[in-house]
């Protein structure tokens, strides 16, 4: 009988948002961080290019409530 067990590990870590057991995201987490996706990647692309990815996740995560504003944000 063929051994059909892969000789081949992966070389990288499997993604937290796949992973299952400890470390692995809750449903919860999945879906705000699908939100703060869509909403960072609406806030790019609505500025056509003069955000930053960083200042467009920044801005989502203070639309969505989870950060506040930086005293030198401009609202």
């Amino acid at each position: 009988m063929p051994d059909t067990q892969d000789p081949w590990q992966p070389t990288r870590p499997i993604p937290a948002h796949r992973r299952k057991g400890p470390g692995a995201l809750s449903p919860a987490q999945l879906a705000l961080a699908d939100d703060l996706h869509t909403r960072a990647l609406a806030l790019r692309t609505a500025s056509d290019g003069d955000l930053s990815i960083r200042e467009a996740v920044h801005l989502a995560a203070v639309q969505l409530g989870l950060e506040t504003p930086a005293p030198d944000d401009d609202q």
